[in-house]
């Protein structure tokens, strides 16, 4: 006899994120003298995400000021223009660097084509990479 495959209304509901986690993925304060666009390039830079996601992370971060906000938003096209890399590897980067929390969406509904963007640094990397820059 075969068992029924579970449909996702049997699945597991996700755990909510606690309060100490939330406050580790909240952005991070900017250490002074610091631009947080040079530290988000460099706390790029160093991450363990797929190279992809970092090529398309810094070249969203040349249109972005010091303080992380984009003004002219280069939206999906406009990154694919940048990199070359194809619409779909483009989507997979910012969905990596989304969910890892180094960008968010001024609205969490658009789609990535007509979405706005500005840079953040979740605190539990800032901790990290502060240490890291201590150390060395």
């Amino acid at each position: 006899m075969t068992t029924p495959r579970p449909t996702p209304a049997l699945m597991p509901h996700r755990a909510t994120a606690s309060a100490a986690d939330r406050q580790l993925l909240a952005p991070a304060a900017i250490p002074g003298g610091r631009t947080l666009r040079s530290l988000w390039e460099e706390t790029v830079l160093a991450s363990n995400m797929p190279p992809n996601a970092r090529y398309v992370g810094i070249t969203l971060a040349t249109h972005a000021d010091a303080t992380g906000r984009i003004a002219q938003q280069p939206r999906l096209l406009g990154l694919q223009h940048e990199t070359g890399l194809h619409v779909k590897q483009i989507a997979v980067a910012l969905t990596t660097l989304r969910g890892r929390h180094f960008i968010r969406q001024t609205r969490s509904t658009d789609r990535y084509e007509t979405a706005d963007f500005y840079l953040v640094i979740p605190n539990a990397v800032m901790a990290r990479h502060l240490r890291k820059a201590a150390q060395a």
